[in-house]
């Protein structure tokens, strides 16, 4: 019976990751609810992930990661790179992808594809290439990079973390080096040799609004000298609820007033530069007395000048914002600028109620609004901008502390001198002590959708394990490879995590399949260490689609991707590293 229960929970559970109407961590809180509700868990089971070391040094590792970020050293060593590169443009990429990889084997590698992917993006507009040659490989080679230390992604903690719960020895910093170096030479050498002829060559149109189809809904009205809006403001008027617009800009006498629209009272002569559906436009043009000055699309030239900008950026996974949407937030007073139009998936959304869209993690934004206003945007806890405004890149204060934390703490936990949750622990304690890295900017800098996920997942493997489905499934894959030995189901177990990390998040991926994974070495007699770091390596084998990693989700919305191209440029890396692991792991972990 507690089989049965387990399977429907978990088989829920997985559906609802795929369809996603709750965000995966809420996915994650209702199975480990249910679990709880069947006294499939007891109430410690369920809380004890908050006390598992992998969690502990997860959310410590944000921590560190975001005093590097803010501290501008990853910024400016970026912009020196593409300096370095004597204005030829593949080894400016190749250089940038290199960085990438080897800065995500110690630090985030959603915050450094943060940092790297504007600088990619002003590569491929100095060599006048489509960003879409250039933000995959981006992409895969943080995936590269985190394969090659234990602190590299949050899969390697968190299975290296339940080895030592089977009794295995700890796993060392650099233990996955011995696969993941191969790996990021490999990938790397994909990336420049085979990925350009497989990526899309889709040019990139040419402005903003072209790219988000903004130009059959973003037009220009001029005020006649009899419209009932002459002396009143548009917050008396009720034009908002009245008409499904926004008023963007007014233009008068050649000054351009972006501020406190609303009460801004108008007069005869004013332009009024509108964003909404052309049916109401129109409604709008004839019910106020408005002129409709152009039949032709505007561009950002038209709504650009020196000191208002048109600019993308990105929600982020730890913003308060996810799950509401722009009306409840009331994006245009809390940020000081409008939005235009919204990307999810790759489609642009200019056409929808945008203040009516509920927010998720990733989704690409089109900002428009006063320049000192957009560029306070990068420092948001809430937003990350895709493209660099020109702006003086500067160091922090004491940038150097935070670029020596890191290294100390990878070299102590190297040498076996300290363990990595203490090391991580006094990283953290230092940059709060010296100030490098406020309380507030520690707490901010958590992803606790990840925490939470991790938390809520961890019970689901005692659940496994003691309703005895783990061992079920065990012998399921032990029964298809009989006869061919454990290299076979050792290769199966591969296979059978890349597929479900294409399709859930890799920590899920990797919280379901450890159980399973020690029940078939114990089936087969085996050492569990190879198998468990085949599921280590095989939850980051997500290449082929644009949301088994985030940060392939980053990339999709800027690279202007699909979802086929990620498929014909990351299904042959995937069979690749298939075929690489399962040869190699046996070899460099005997069973």
């Amino acid at each position: 019976m507690d089989a049965l229960l387990l399977t429907l929970i978990l088989g829920l559970m997985l559906v609802g990751f795929v369809v996603g109407h709750f965000p995966v961590d809420t996915t994650a809180i209702l199975a480990l609810a249910a679990l709880l509700l069947f006294n499939l868990v007891t109430p410690t089971e369920a809380v004890a992930g908050f006390s598992n070391p992998a969690v502990v040094i997860v959310m410590m590792l944000f921590i560190l990661s975001e005093s590097l970020t803010q501290s501008g050293a990853i910024a400016s060593l970026g912009h020196r790179i593409v300096r370095l590169a004597g204005g030829v443009q593949t080894r400016a990429s190749a250089l940038v992808m290199l960085v990438t990889g080897t800065l995500s084997a110690f630090v985030t590698n959603t915050a450094t594809v943060s940092i790297m992917m504007p600088v990619s993006i002003g590569i491929s507009r100095q060599f006048r290439i489509p960003p879409s040659r250039l933000l995959i490989p981006l992409s895969y080679a943080a995936i590269f990079g985190g394969m090659c230390t234990l602190i590299g992604t949050s899969t390697n903690i968190l299975v290296a973390s339940l080895a030592e719960g089977y009794g295995l020895e700890p796993f060392s910093m650099f233990e996955f080096a011995k696969l993941g170096g191969l790996f990021f030479i490999v990938g790397m050498g994909y990336n420049l040799v085979v990925a350009p002829r497989l990526l899309p060559d889709r040019p990139t149109p040419e402005s903003l609004t072209e790219k988000y189809q903004m130009g059959r809904y973003l037009t220009e009205l001029r005020i006649g000298e009899r419209s009932e809006l002459i002396g009143r403001t548009l917050l008396e008027q009720r034009i908002g609820e009245r008409y499904d617009v926004s008023i963007l800009e007014i233009q008068r006498d050649g000054r351009r007033i972006t501020q406190d629209i609303k009460r801004t009272g108008l007069a005869g002569g004013d332009v009024l530069i509108v964003r909404g559906r052309m049916d109401q436009i129109l409604a709008l043009r004839e019910q106020s007395g408005l002129l409709l000055l152009t039949d032709v699309e505007l561009d950002d030239e038209t709504l650009e000048d020196e000191s208002n900008v048109l600019v993308e950026v990105q929600l982020l996974p730890r913003s308060d914002l996810l799950g509401a949407n722009l009306r409840e937030i009331d994006f245009r007073r809390r940020f000081g600028c409008s939005v235009l139009a919204m990307n999810r998936v790759g489609h642009p959304l200019a056409h929808a109620r945008l203040g009516e869209i509920e927010l998720h993690a990733w989704d690409t934004l089109l900002v428009f609004g006063p320049r000192a206003r957009v560029e306070a945007l990068a420092g948001s806890r809430d937003l990350n901008l895709v493209q660099e405004l020109s702006i003086r890149l500067r160091l922090a204060r004491r940038w150097w502390i935070a670029a020596a934390v890191i290294p100390a703490v990878v070299v102590l936990a190297a040498l076996d001198v300290m363990p990595l949750r203490k090391g991580a622990i006094l990283g953290a304690g230092v940059l709060l002590a010296t100030r490098t890295l406020r309380i507030r900017q520690a707490y901010q800098a958590v992803d606790w959708s990840v925490i939470f996920l991790m938390v809520a997942l961890l019970p689901m493997g005692v659940a496994l394990e003691r309703a005895g489905l783990a061992e079920d499934v065990a012998g399921g894959l032990v029964g298809l490879g009989e006869g061919l030995g454990p290299w076979m189901v050792l290769s199966l177990v591969i296979l059978a995590t890349s597929l479900l990390t294409a399709v859930i998040t890799n920590v899920s991926a990797a919280v379901l399949m450890v159980p399973i994974s020690v029940s078939i070495a114990a089936g087969l007699a085996v050492d569990p260490k190879p198998f468990l770091m085949a599921v280590a390596f095989a939850a980051s084998m997500s290449f082929a689609t644009p949301t088994g990693y985030q940060t392939n989700t980053m990339v999709y919305g800027p690279g202007g991707y699909r979802f086929t191209d990620y498929v014909r440029v990351g299904l042959p890396l995937n069979v690749l590293f298939w075929i690489l692991s399962s040869v190699l792991i046996p070899i460099i972990w005997p069973f």
